[in-house]
């Protein structure tokens, strides 16, 4: 099971990957991405201590204005102590956990009991009767950091450890990327459904002005931009078409470092759209997409724009034909001999 386990996630690297090989040194390259990793990871949880402390003031509010408690399953222990005080201590416990986690990353007991207690306090913000995705991807990179294998400061490493302290990485790229693709997807599904249907839709001009002006004839709001989309979706049709590939495709970016940089930023300016156009804000999202992508381990010391070009998904080498540029003109710093 376990060859047949590996010998698929090797061919889809194959068949994902790109087919120009970076110019970084290739011994050189894991233990610099290796350091990285390892600045990213204490990064994350010192962060979460920051972000813990931001959501004590909400959530003692809630608790304060609203008596009743609909747990989700994470806490529905809590229905047996009816005691909601109980809630305002979460995030408390969650920032002291962060600390130890950022300060002893090395053992894993810590990471474990700041992802439990990130899952119990992203829970009691949905235990009111409706969902918000804000704080998931908090919980998520938490979660996968908990597999990451003993790698303690100030001693020689092994490459083994070093390599699968990396791969613990990956994974938790892909698993936020994943999500974006998944809301890639269904908003290809829907689209074909309206098609299908014969009404406007995600793939129709005036799709992306349809579901704006929807949206805020029920929920009062006036985004800053929605009104500029929804008179000109000649202009902000091709937008979001280009933000649906964005999407789609953004799971094969994990395994394309040229790209790592500017799927963040493209991702970022995703959520800050989803702002200007529906007042939906993923503050803690564009934190996360910049430390995870826009300071990925992995992005290369140097590349060429062409090389860029061609790692683009789908048509990136048809794009790439058309580009003319030397082939030693590189962005970045060049990689020391």
């Amino acid at each position: 099971m376990d060859k047949m386990i590996t010998s698929a996630a090797r061919r889809a690297r194959r068949i994902f990957s790109s087919n120009q090989p970076l110019t970084d040194p290739v011994f050189g390259r894991v233990g610099e991405q290796f350091n990285r990793a390892q600045y990213f990871v204490r990064i994350y949880y010192i962060v979460s201590a920051f972000i813990s402390y931001s959501l004590m003031n909400g959530l003692h509010a809630r608790v304060l204005r609203s008596g009743e408690w609909d747990y989700l399953w994470p806490l529905a222990w809590l229905a047996q102590i009816n005691d909601n005080s109980i809630i305002e201590w979460l995030p408390v416990a969650a920032l002291f956990a962060s600390l130890f986690a950022f300060q002893f990353p090395a053992f894993r007991v810590f990471r474990v009991v700041f992802a439990i207690l990130c899952l119990f306090t992203a829970a009691a913000f949905n235990s009111q009767g409706s969902i918000s995705h804000g704080l998931h991807v908090w919980f998520w990179i938490g979660f996968g950091l908990v597999f990451l294998p003993n790698a303690p400061a100030n001693h020689a490493v092994p490459r083994t450890v070093k390599m699968t302290y990396l791969s613990v990485i990956v994974a938790v790229q892909a698993l936020i990327l994943f999500f974006y693709t998944l809301a890639g997807f269904w908003k290809i599904l829907a689209g074909l459904t309206s098609l299908l249907r014969g009404v406007e839709g995600n793939f129709s001009p005036r799709g992306l002005s349809l579901q704006l002006a929807d949206r805020m004839l029920q929920t009062g709001t006036s985004p800053l931009l929605a009104d500029v989309v929804i008179a000109n979706f000649w202009l902000s049709w091709p937008m979001f078409l280009a933000l649906i590939y964005i999407q789609l495709v953004a799971v094969i970016i994990v395994l394309r470092p040229r790209l790592h940089v500017l799927w963040g930023y493209l991702l970022m300016m995703f959520h800050l759209g989803t702002w200007l156009l529906m007042e939906i804000a993923f503050q803690h999202h564009i934190l996360f997409l910049g430390l995870l992508f826009v300071m990925s381990p992995f992005r290369p010391r140097s590349w060429t724009v062409r090389d860029a070009i061609s790692d683009l998904p789908v048509f990136g080498r048809l794009l790439a034909l058309g580009w003319r540029t030397h082939p030693d003109k590189r962005v970045g710093p060049v990689p020391a001999e």
